[in-house]
């Protein structure tokens, strides 16, 4: 594992995650009823939750990393 937590797969995850939240404002920038502009604004926030809390599993990795050595 990389000294500061954050691996491949890690750092897709969260490119992913960005570009959902991304998709999701589109989507609910678009919408023409409440379901699909809560749709949207869900995607939003799944893309940014998942997002944040995939950089803070990476941190408190790359901290017991830093802990161990």
């Amino acid at each position: 594992m990389p000294a500061n937590g954050f691996t491949l797969t890690r750092t897709l995850y969260i490119i992913v995650s960005g570009l959902l939240a991304l998709f999701g404002a589109f989507a609910a920038s678009r919408a023409t009823d409440i379901g699909f502009s809560l749709f949207g604004y869900g995607l939003i926030f799944f893309g940014y939750a998942f997002g944040f809390w995939m950089v803070k599993r990476g941190l408190d990795a790359g901290e017991g990393a830093a802990e161990g050595a």
